[in-house]
């Protein structure tokens, strides 16, 4: 052992990432592959969801997840400020 560290691996691209980390849900990315899988927007200082393990910005989110019949669906941010009616 050379004392060589592994880097850690960007679930995006497969790559060693050095230097900033984005991290979500455990998961690891490159600043740049932090994205939507659907639009390729990046979603640093965004809003992000995972839906079956994807990575989509709030458009793409809400057009995968239909909610039942009379309801929207309603994004909620960590720290958020929801009153129930």
């Amino acid at each position: 052992a050379s004392g060589l560290q592994l880097l850690p691996e960007c679930t995006r691209c497969g790559n060693g990432i050095v230097g900033t980390i984005v991290k979500a849900r455990d998961k690891l990315y490159h600043p740049e592959c932090f994205m939507c899988d659907d639009c390729g927007l990046n979603l640093k200082q965004r809003g992000y969801f995972f839906i079956e393990e994807q990575l989509y910005c709030e458009a793409h989110a809400k057009e995968r997840v239909k909610p039942p019949e009379g309801y929207d669906v309603v994004a909620v941010y960590p720290n958020a400020k929801v009153e129930l009616v």
